[in-house]
């Protein structure tokens, strides 16, 4: 008889003891980075967290001796299944021991979970959504955990895989070296410029800090307008609320440098969103966030290496014609501006050639590499 007992969160302590599982699971982790705990708790209230307007997660946890051992969350999404029109629940949120048995605990009661609501499939890993942490990751464990980037314990795939869980779509992040980037495209960079400039009436603009809101309000049009399913597996549209929620947290670590609108005859038609990697900073934070880590901001923060690249698109009319490539190259040349020597641009679904192409061009190298994992749900589960 198993001694692994799944039980629902539906207190207060359960909640706390769910959230703060990867803190032990990861405690002698070198790489991963623990979220700002004030943020991370917002996720899962509904009072903060608009994936609530259009979803629902049902939290569960394993435990073994009276100690969680493990953490799972049914998700269902229903601007997912609106724009796809399929019966597919997700499964996310999941923290494990290397344990199958455990695993196969958690997994079976997200599955149960979502069956009894009429699902015909379980996705995931999405916490909670193709918009946040998506996949899961199997390879470049060693490599730095960039910020509002997925990160797993490298047994995850595994536990999926054994469990009967099987990819369905590849996930990439790409990096590219500053220096290479620049060096090699110098002369490129300046024709692309003039060409565009000439033929299409083309500048690149930078975010005015002083009208933040408005900026990101017009990112919001940009987004689901530029992103959309025919290359993006598993997209759905970001609801004003989410977009707010998501940049909510943002605005201090912004560079606006780094954030750029693509226009054409004064008309925006691309963008991309950028941020220092301030993971080099909260790193040693530990999720916690005291009155002296502020000096950190002032100090390591002008260290960073690493350029986030968070969203980059172009508008369908006005993409390969070379504004993609043009926005990666300025990237590269306004990271090395202020101190930083790299970038990674994800996640980049493995059939998405229109956002590959321009990577690979410009000497980008895919260096890690996600599975989004899918397995039916029986009529009867």
């Amino acid at each position: 008889m198993s001694d692994v007992f799944i039980k629902p969160v539906s207190s207060k302590a359960e909640l706390r003891q769910f959230m703060k599982l990867p803190w032990r699971i990861y405690e002698n982790d070198p790489v991963w980075v623990a979220p700002l705990w004030g943020s991370y708790k917002k996720v899962f209230d509904p009072k903060h967290n608009p994936f609530f307007l259009h979803g629902t997660m049902d939290l569960f946890i394993a435990l073994r001796n009276n100690k969680v051992v493990g953490r799972v969350a049914a998700i269902v999404n229903r601007l997912h299944n609106e724009t796809w029109n399929d019966k597919v629940g997700f499964f996310g949120f999941f923290e494990c021991e290397d344990d199958q048995e455990v695993a196969n605990a958690l997994l079976d009661a997200a599955k149960a979970n979502l069956a009894e609501k009429g699902f015909t499939h379980m996705r995931g890993p999405a916490s909670p959504s193709s918009n946040e942490d998506y996949g899961v990751m199997i390879d470049g464990f060693e490599e730095q955990h960039v910020i509002l980037s997925t990160y797993n314990a490298p047994w995850y795939f595994n536990l999926y895989h054994t469990y009967g869980l099987e990819p369905i779509k590849t996930l990439y992040a790409f990096r590219f070296d500053g220096k290479k980037i620049v060096h090699q495209n110098a002369e490129r960079i300046e024709r692309i410029e003039n060409a565009l400039a000439q033929r299409l009436d083309f500048e690149l603009v930078n975010l005015n800090m002083k009208r933040f809101e408005e900026g990101v309000k017009t990112f919001k049009g940009l987004f689901n307008k530029a992103w959309g399913t025919t290359y993006n597996h598993g997209w759905v549209p970001l609801t004003d609320e989410e977009f707010d929620f998501i940049t909510g947290d943002l605005k201090q670590i912004t560079d606006p440098q780094l954030v750029m609108f693509a226009k054409v005859k004064g008309e925006i038609v691309g963008g991309c969103i950028c941020l220092p990697d301030y993971n080099e900073v909260f790193k040693s934070w530990k999720g916690q966030l005291f009155p002296f880590n502020w000096i950190d901001m002032f100090t390591k923060a002008k260290k960073i290496k690493c350029i986030r690249i968070v969203i980059l698109g172009v508008v369908p009319e006005y993409q390969k014609r070379g504004l993609d490539a043009l926005m990666y190259l300025q990237i590269a040349k306004r990271g090395l501006a202020r101190g930083a020597t790299w970038a990674e641009a994800s996640y980049i679904v493995e059939d998405n050639e229109p956002m590959k192409k321009p990577l690979l061009n410009i000497g980008g190298e895919i260096y890690k590499t996600y599975q989004v994992m899918e397995q039916s749900i029986p009529s009867n589960a």
